[in-house]
């Protein structure tokens, strides 16, 4: 983030190019996964300002899922030992309800689909989609290429908002290529 340049990038509401700068930062927890553990940490998390429209937009990294307390990680790895474990086992170690765990699966089985086609879903089960996922050469390329496919994150809950002003302005989720890959 610290090469991060706004003022060189387009605003993905109103398309204008060299109008956005550093406006705030604020504290975002995170729920995330390490060593065994279920941990819980703050990030800042920039946001830049458009003088074209005036609009604010969030700088989320891959891990974080707009909307979500979860980190991307965290729900894929209780989903990828799915298979493993009983819901009951998974749910009692990773410390989440039944209820939010069959949220993430169902999320899961929709956006394979999205990704994948409705034909190459139902030949495909949730284990090989995960290491297909895991194997690629970046999983923020996968994660660029979701945004730009579905308009939203890959395993985001629900629609991204409606703008109001100005009246011709769409709220749209963009991706921005990292200067640094997970894996």
């Amino acid at each position: 983030m610290e090469q991060f340049q706004p003022e060189l990038e387009t605003c993905p509401v109103c398309g204008s190019t060299s109008n956005c700068h550093i406006h705030d930062y604020y504290a975002r927890s995170i729920i995330y996964f390490r060593s065994g553990r279920k941990l819980k940490q703050d990030l800042c998390i920039m946001r830049v300002f458009c003088d074209s429209c005036k609009h604010a937009h969030a700088i989320l990294p891959d891990i974080i899922i707009p909307y979500s307390s979860y980190s991307l990680f965290f729900i894929l790895f209780i989903l990828g030992d799915a298979g493993l474990h009983t819901v009951e086992q998974l749910c009692e170690h990773f410390d989440v309800s039944e209820k939010q765990f069959h949220k993430w699966l169902t999320l899961w089985k929709s956006h394979m689909e999205q990704w994948l086609g409705m034909l190459d879903a139902s030949e495909t089960d949730n284990a090989t989609f995960y290491r297909q996922l895991f194997l690629r050469d970046s999983f923020s390329a996968f994660s660029m290429d979701f945004i730009r496919l579905t308009a939203c994150s890959f395993l985001q809950s629900h629609r991204n908002p409606v703008l109001t002003r100005p009246k011709n302005a769409r709220y749209r989720q963009t991706s921005f290529s990292p200067d640094i890959f997970l894996f």
